[in-house]
């Protein structure tokens, strides 16, 4: 399994709702970056485990998984 790294949480416009939306940014071990909304986070996981997702950068069909750390 590969590990996503948290570098910052930054806010955006939701083009649909024209609300904030929170998004967690990552950097992912390939050397790229990507972001998750954070209350889909908060969602998915309970606060003292690590989310863990389908990798962004994988080509497989949904083996591949990340986990996203603090580290």
């Amino acid at each position: 399994m590969q590990i996503s790294k948290f570098v910052n949480q930054i806010t955006v416009i939701d083009p649909d709702t024209k609300g904030e939306v929170q998004l967690e940014v990552y950097k992912h071990p390939n050397g790229g970056m990507f972001a998750m909304d954070s209350s889909f986070l908060e969602q998915c996981t309970d606060d003292d485990e690590y989310p863990i997702i389908p990798d962004p950068f994988s080509d497989a069909t949904g083996e591949s998984v990340v986990m996203l750390t603090d580290l």
